[in-house]
């Protein structure tokens, strides 16, 4: 009945959200109090169902299953685009593969999407099959989609560490308030992530050792005798589990393998960074006795090392130099794209510190709730393991900024599970009526957190339906061969035929990501017509736009690219100059051109 409750008054809520006024905190500032007091419901009754032995699954599930929806398909619903720059491209990459059939591994603009094809691929073929003329028939409901894959394979996960129902339904509710990355929109790393998670369930489910190796057997490869002592009492402890095997027998344990390797090899052809997050995970769950596979390690890095050398040569000659260079620069890496507070608006700043607190809770938690298990008698070794397995990635890359995140995302599903065992250490803890009041606690602190983080770049994560009409009419009118320039790339860009034109931007350089100077800032800012006449009028292209649109202000001004306010200036310069014409203008978007090409109007 709460759950009802809670869903009912949370779509009733729905109409009511004005996007208009979203200010720099974010989707949360416009959302009313209704759907706060829906999730609140939720929450509350929640706590109170896990916390009863003999709950029903049914009834968990649904809890669960209404949280992804109210979280996760609310900017779908009321936005009615598609959200967040990065899907519009890759609905684009589908794009191009429905028209050409193929990839070109040497397109150089966007080239780690041809080289790194497999969720691409599979898109596109889902959408012909299904009968959908583009991807973004279906792409702005992916974050649900996703998040309810994850749901099933955490379950399988977390049913190989425990048979305490409580523990294993609380982990699960925690992993969906703690998933503040955004990482499940349509993306390939949002289907590799899941494919990652199903791969280590099937690990730990069905190929778990059934005996650790004897004290002799270890002394063959660890030299020390007090160094095999230690690993042989480590190992043997962990081999005690309250949870159930699962004894597969070896026609059924052939089919399991075929199929982790065809998911691995699905992840290998999609992504560039899951599968040495999986090659981390699973041969830390093979030196550790805990996994049965032993060649299993050794393949996965032939088949990846396989692809990266005569499937994705093409980007790695053109991209080789920056990955050698940040290799081995863990600091730098894990800082790289942590926001610098002196550039960002004060409401960002907020969503930054709110992530951050969100991030530290959840370790703090953690780390309290393996101290109450391991007290309880309760090793955990291959949830320890998986849990810290991602954290050599910093060592090997800043991943454009992101591999700090991407290592946080990794270890969520392990580290929720120990936050959970905070409260839920044994079966036969965590009866006492204050559990209830502190998993409500708990669980209200991180839904606060993730409100903030999750939602708080929604400003310029939103495209208003006059963008999308803005940016389809420059993809309709722009013949091939012309420059695209914009204010920044956070509007939909690239999302059809973008083979066809070179970008460019004004706060960026040519790579999309590193700032213009302050020199090239005080020209641009100072003299904005005659800039951007000569960026425009650059010979051997057939035409020029410049497209500035509401949501490239708003990333200029929450993100610092610029000084704020600098695309309205601009604008506003460019409209009064007689060298532009308006060729598209309406409530959130201006496509301009040289007012000496033959281009017509449209207001």
């Amino acid at each position: 009945m709460a759950v009802l409750c809670a869903t009912g008054l949370w779509a009733a809520s729905l109409p009511g959200v004005d996007l208009g006024r979203m200010n720099d905190l974010g989707l949360v500032s416009v959302l009313p109090a209704t759907i706060f007091a829906a999730l609140a419901v939720l929450t509350i009754s929640f706590c109170v169902v896990v916390n009863q032995p003999q709950a029903k699954l049914p009834i968990l599930l649904v809890h669960v299953i209404a949280l992804i929806v109210m979280i996760h398909a609310t900017p779908a619903i009321l936005y009615g685009t598609l959200r967040y720059s990065w899907a519009w491209k890759h609905v684009g990459i589908v794009d191009y593969i429905q028209r050409h059939g193929s990839v070109d591994p040497n397109i150089t603009f966007l080239s780690a999407y041809h080289n790194w094809p497999g969720f691409f691929a599979l898109s596109a073929l889902f959408t012909e099959v299904a009968g959908f003329k583009s991807a973004l028939s279906f792409a702005a409901w992916a974050p649900p989609f996703f998040n309810l894959l994850y749901l099933s394979a955490l379950l399988l996960i977390f049913n190989t560490f425990t048979k305490d129902r409580r523990l294993i339904w609380l982990s699960v509710w925690f992993f969906f308030l703690a998933n503040w990355v955004g990482q499940d929109y349509f993306s390939p790393q949002a289907m590799s992530y899941f494919l990652h998670l199903v791969i280590l369930g099937v690990c730990l489910a069905w190929f778990k050792v059934t005996a650790p190796p004897s004290k002799q057997a270890i002394k063959q490869w660890l030299v020390f005798d007090w160094a095999a002592t230690l690993f042989y009492r480590l190992v043997s402890r962990a081999a005690w589990s309250d949870a159930p095997r699962n004894v597969a027998r070896p026609l059924q344990r052939a089919g399991l393998m075929f199929g982790i390797v065809l998911l691995f090899a699905v992840v290998v052809s999609s992504h560039q960074l899951t599968p040495f997050m999986t090659i981390l995970a699973v041969t830390a769950l093979v030196v550790f006795q805990i996994c049965s596979a032993r060649g299993l390690p050794l393949l996965m890095v032939v088949m990846t090392l396989t692809w990266i050398i005569y499937m994705a040569v093409a980007f790695l000659n053109g991209n080789l130099y920056w990955i050698v260079q940040s290799i081995g620069h863990a600091e730098a890496n894990a800082s790289s794209n942590l926001v610098n507070s002196s550039r960002v608006s004060p409401g960002l700043q907020f969503v930054s510190l709110m992530g951050r607190a969100l991030t530290a809770l959840v370790w703090g938690l953690a780390l309290l709730g393996l101290v109450r298990r391991l007290r309880k008698g309760y090793l955990d070794l291959s949830c320890t393991l998986l849990a810290i397995a991602p954290v050599p990635m910093l060592a090997s890359n800043s991943y454009g900024g992101e591999m700090l995140f991407r290592v946080y995302f990794f270890g969520l599903p392990f580290m929720v599970f120990f936050v959970a065992s905070f409260l839920y250490p044994s079966p036969a803890a965590g009866t006492a009526r204050r559990t209830i009041a502190v998993t409500a606690l708990i669980s209200g602190a991180l839904l606060v957190c993730l409100c903030f983080a999750y939602y708080g770049k929604e400003r310029m994560y939103y495209f208003t339906k006059d963008e999308v009409t803005a940016a389809e009419y420059l993809y309709t009118a722009a013949p091939s061969r012309s420059l695209l320039i914009d204010g920044t790339w956070n509007y939909p860009w690239a999302f059809h035929n973008y083979e066809r034109y070179t970008y460019q931007s004004l706060a960026f350089e040519h790579n999309l990501s590193t700032g213009i100077s302050q020199k090239q800032q005080q020209a641009l800012l100072g003299h904005p017509a005659a800039v951007v006449a000569q960026m425009m009028g650059v010979k051997g292209y057939r035409a020029a736009y410049l497209i500035i649109t509401r949501s490239q202000k708003a990333d200029v001004d929450e993100s610092g690219w610029l000084p704020l306010g600098s695309l309205d200036r601009i604008e506003r310069a460019l409209k009064q100059s007689s060298r532009f014409k308006v060729v598209l203008a309406n409530h959130d978007a201006t496509i301009f051109t040289l007012a000496n090409t033959r281009q017509g109007s449209r207001k």
